[in-house]
């Protein structure tokens, strides 16, 4: 488990492990500090502060960075929330496109399901939810970033199998072909950028509570996550025989053949997909937070301090 290093407030930054020298050039000064559990905080104007720098060279001052805000703003939030309206609405559209037991097991409509499951499960948890957060950013993530490339690789429009009956729904071509792949992806990323200050900070958390084989483990469940929503789409007819018998009874035709009919998916092309979203997620997770040295919050996702090194750097943010 990788240590966290102790921090001296209001303007000092001690790494693990020299506490105790430091204590020892006290010569009985009375250190009045409160302990947080993964830090000290002392008052600037302690003696102990100034026999510090007078004494010991390691103490080094930190740049005090501008205020970070983690939680929505207000053109953020409603940008969000239309978002979250259009995928809704392009879902809509693709599942009056044709009897629901039918359209709902397209790989549009799954992929499109778990996007919009994934970016509702977002918006709530970070803005109400905080707990949940972590499980959102860390297990869920990668089946969202899968399902997009999955249609940006192989296309959003399925022929043969399951759209065998042609309907004019309220939403056909309203958004059907707008808000497309590359729609998708691009409101994804930008998400996530505008997010990734919390979605780093997430990660860090996570990963020094994870151990190395936990880490690894994770990048290859990113890998594998279109592999999973793939699997679902291709058992879909078979689980369709529980609905009533439906697919059964409509198409005089068994699973195994309904299964066989749907268009194949190219191995090169899903290989693509699981490398693009596998590797975008991988990357994020081992590099977005690779500068953090602490967090602390006040209340969790909504106020505390981040601590980070780069080089011989050290600055410390205000998360608001």
């Amino acid at each position: 488990m990788k240590k966290r290093p102790l921090v001296i407030l209001d303007d000092y930054f001690v790494k693990d492990g020299q506490l105790s020298e430091l204590l020892e050039s006290s010569n009985g000064i009375d250190i009045a500090w409160v302990s947080k559990g993964d830090y000290f905080e002392i008052p600037s104007d302690n003696p102990f502060i100034k026999r510090l720098l007078s004494t010991h060279t390691t103490l080094r001052r930190w740049t005090r960075t501008s205020a970070i805000q983690v939680t929505y703003s207000t053109w953020l939030y409603n940008i969000h929330l239309a978002i979250i309206a259009a995928v809704g609405a392009r879902l809509l559209s693709g599942l009056t496109a044709a009897p629901l037991i039918y359209s709902l097991g397209t790989l549009v409509t799954i992929c499109l399901c778990v996007v919009l499951s994934y970016h509702t499960l977002f918006f709530v948890s970070l803005n109400y939810r905080p707990a949940w957060f972590e499980h959102t950013v860390v297990y869920f993530s990668p089946f969202a970033w899968a399902a997009i490339w999955l249609l940006v690789c192989i296309g959003d429009r399925e022929t043969s199998t399951v759209a065998v009956v042609d309907m004019d729904g309220p939403f056909r071509g309203l958004l059907d072909r707008r808000v497309g792949p590359l729609a998708l992806l691009l409101m994804h990323i930008f998400v996530w950028y505008m997010r990734r200050t919390v979605i780093g900070i997430t990660v860090f958390e996570r990963k020094v509570r994870a151990s190395a084989f936990e880490n690894w483990s994770h990048r290859m469940y990113s890998v594998l996550a279109a592999l999973a929503i793939v699997f679902v789409w291709r058992i879909y007819p078979y689980l369709a025989t529980f609905w009533d018998g439906h697919v059964s009874d409509m198409e005089r035709k068994p699973p195994r053949e309904l299964a066989d009919e749907r268009s194949q998916i190219g191995v090169l092309r899903l290989i693509a997909a699981m490398l693009a979203s596998g590797g975008t997620h991988a990357i994020w997770y081992s590099f977005i937070s690779y500068a953090y040295h602490m967090v602390v919050w006040k209340e969790y996702l909504r106020e505390g301090l981040a601590v980070w090194v780069v080089d011989d750097s050290v600055m410390c943010t205000k998360l608001h």
